[in-house]
């Protein structure tokens, strides 16, 4: 598989998936220090050409060990041609292109994020820039 192959790939669809918010009895401060927990999920149907990656988020504060919020949004990918980069029942996309739609993904959360979140006691709460190279894979 030649890696510099151009691959016609759009977005067909955003759906939030999954959105909490807990209710508080206290008031955050306002030095606070929100962490986040992401993960992603790829998953594949080969007949449909498409690749629906879904971003997870949990917000906690740094003290705090309770889940302050968790948001899941489904971002669908149409892929030209998909089943020619299937192995033996396995998509084996170039990391570029998995990267770009990781990127895409995580953005996309992040606005989706903070719309959600306006007006909240998490308001403030924005999602970092995160390098979506820095993911771990796990099958």
């Amino acid at each position: 598989m030649d890696i510099s192959q151009n691959i016609n790939f759009r977005l067909k669809n955003i759906e939030i998936a999954q959105s909490s918010l807990t209710a508080i009895d206290y008031a955050l401060p306002d030095d606070v220090i929100f962490k986040f927990n992401i993960n992603i999920e790829h998953l594949v149907n080969i007949d449909q050409n498409l690749i629906v990656i879904k971003p997870i988020v949990a917000i906690f504060v740094e003290d705090e060990k309770s889940i302050l919020a968790n948001l899941s949004v489904n971002l669908v990918f149409e892929i030209e041609d998909l089943a020619s980069f299937a192995i033996e029942k396995e998509v084996k996309l170039p990391s570029d292109i998995i990267i770009a739609m990781n990127s895409i993904s995580i953005s996309t959360l992040r606005g989706i994020m903070f719309s959600t979140l306006k007006g909240t006691y998490l308001h403030n709460a924005i999602l970092p820039v995160i390098d979506p190279k820095s993911f771990h894979v796990n099958k």
